[in-house]
């Protein structure tokens, strides 16, 4: 087996495991409009803002998400849109969120 496919795989298995969580997933589909504040994405998420800084915690040590400072604000954004289109889940994003 081609030693590059197989790196290919396992890093398409790590993004998806880590992304298997809906409400990670429902995190990267509000993102995937652009960046957002933790406090906007959970009014979209529907969530408190401690469980949304949870899983954008797992999102960014995972580098899936990468953020930006203004101020005292922390911005969220995907990290490469490109890469993730690669995963099925991904690419469903349901109309109400673009």
């Amino acid at each position: 087996m081609d030693s590059i496919l197989l790196k290919k795989a396992e890093i398409q298995v790590e993004i998806c495991k880590v992304i298997g969580n809906s409400r990670r997933l429902l995190i990267l589909w509000i993102l995937s409009n652009g960046e957002l504040s933790v406090t906007e994405i959970a009014a979209k998420a529907g969530s408190t803002l401690q469980n949304v800084s949870q899983h954008l915690n797992i999102l960014k040590n995972s580098n899936i998400v990468k953020t930006r400072r203004d101020g005292q604000t922390i911005y969220y954004q995907i990290t490469d849109e490109e890469y993730l289109k690669h995963c099925p889940a991904m690419l469903n994003v349901p109309e109400q969120l673009d």
